[in-house]
């Protein structure tokens, strides 16, 4: 019933990429670096995550464990696809800092790649805590879908839509063949809405919620989708 519902990340930026620079970066471009630094700023310029990490782990061991290197670490960890070692070194790092938004972001996000939608939903909402951003609220929003936890969802809707933030933002949606399209935050949180009235049987709310998401933004494929196949099953039901 929920087919039409497939939801992507790439609204937000990874962690990895925002981080214009790294303590480490800078540290390594010293007039006079070492072995492991020119080792680190090489793999840099090769995109080569996997000797970053050796180099990284040579620094530390011998330049000392600075949160700067290990925040480093993770990143490096996460670009390679190495998620658990990147989430082990978050967490550490988030027990000094709790409220270190970049490293409750690759936390989250690690975990979503690793389809721990559980874990996941629990990283997003502590990084919602931290951020209050609608953004990382609809990440909430759609893990708590997934894991069937309506009443949350519901509530959480209803929260990102009375936000005046979400107004101008905006979230790159996917369609099963393969389409995307950046849509308004709000617009996204509706379809989310008229989904879960469909699977709780209440066609007329469902359809005013996708006739809703059209409004603000009428080319919306996922909403269109959604309302069609809510037509076709009233339809049918008529006919029976």
């Amino acid at each position: 019933m929920s087919r039409w519902l497939v939801v992507g990340l790439a609204c937000l930026l990874l962690w990895a990429q925002k981080k214009k620079s790294s303590k480490a970066d800078s540290e390594a471009a010293s007039s006079s670096p070492t072995p492991a630094q020119k080792m680190y700023l090489r793999a840099v310029q090769y995109g080569d995550p996997l000797t970053q990490i050796v180099a990284l782990h040579w620094r530390l061991a011998t330049e000392g464990t600075s949160f700067g290197l290990r925040d480093t670490l993770a990143q490096a960890y996460f670009q390679g696809g190495f998620y658990r070692q990147a989430i082990a070194v978050a967490e550490e790092l988030l027990r000094e800092q709790p409220r270190n938004a970049d490293l409750a972001e690759l936390r989250a996000l690690a975990y979503f790649y690793l389809q721990d939608t559980k874990n996941a939903l629990d990283a997003y909402e502590k990084l919602y805590e931290i951020t209050q951003s609608p953004l990382h609220l609809y990440q909430v929003i759609t893990l708590q879908f997934n894991l069937q936890r309506y009443g949350e969802c519901h509530a959480n809707i209803e929260r990102l839509l009375s936000s005046p933030e979400a107004e101008r933002l905006t979230v790159r949606i996917s369609t099963q063949g393969g389409e995307t399209q950046e849509v308004p935050l709000k617009a996204a949180a509706l379809n989310v809405r008229g989904v879960l009235y469909r699977i709780q049987k209440e066609p007329e709310k469902a359809k005013a919620a996708f006739e809703e998401a059209l409004k603000i933004f009428p080319s919306f494929l996922l909403a269109k989708g959604n309302l069609e196949d809510l037509s076709r099953e009233a339809s049918g039901s008529t006919k029976k």
